[in-house]
């Protein structure tokens, strides 16, 4: 991940500098990026990015981990919109991250597939990743109707997120596989509702 001072400078150049990563994942294969690449759409010296980064690997895990943090952001607001109905918010958010996929990231992830599941393997393994997990779990039991009546535990509700993740895990990775094919849908509103009966019979 980023190195510390990366997280000192202003919101607008660190905005810049990942949106510049994300525009070279755009246009190269991960093994085929550079440094230099960076650093020229970032318009920023190679001296700066190694102040923010020790390598490429680095910078792009960056990004990938200010990716999952707005997407956990989207299924809190989902979820609030949806006055705290936990599967209703994660249904919404499930669109919403679809409908990311299906705009500029989908080539990204098409391009560099092995490689996303690497660093999305590695930052669920690491350590910030679990922090925020349990924060997210803790933020459910408060803030969901669920939490309030049927969930009473953090496993409990950990146990219903693990479900909900890998089933959103697994259609947006059929989605990025079949290149927006009719039946992107099939089974998820069946297995919502799989989930959804679990809890109430809690």
């Amino acid at each position: 991940m980023a190195l510390d001072h990366f997280y000192t400078i202003k919101d607008k150049k660190k905005t810049n500098i990942l949106d510049a990563i994300e525009r070279c994942m755009q246009k190269f294969d991960y093994d085929e990026l550079s440094i230099n690449d960076i650093v020229t759409e970032a318009d920023i010296s190679r001296g700066s990015f190694y102040n923010y980064f020790c390598d490429k690997s680095d910078a792009v895990e960056t990004l990938v981990k200010e990716k999952t943090k707005i997407i956990f952001s989207i299924f809190k607001e989902c979820i609030i919109e949806h006055d705290g109905r936990l599967l209703d918010g994660a249904y919404e958010g499930y669109m919403r991250v679809k409908g990311m996929l299906k705009n500029k990231i989908f080539l990204t992830v098409m391009k560099n597939l092995k490689y996303f599941i690497e660093i999305g393997l590695k930052i669920i393994y690491s350590e910030s990743y679990e922090k925020e997990f349990v924060e997210f779990v803790d933020w459910l039991l408060e803030n969901t109707v669920e939490g309030r009546t049927k969930i009473t535990t953090r496993e409990q509700m950990a146990n219903v997120v693990d479900l909900l993740i890998s089933l959103i895990a697994n259609m947006t990775l059929k989605i990025v596989l079949a290149s927006g094919e009719k039946n992107e849908n099939d089974g998820i509103d069946y297995k919502f509702n799989i989930i959804r009966k679990g809890i109430e019979s809690l």
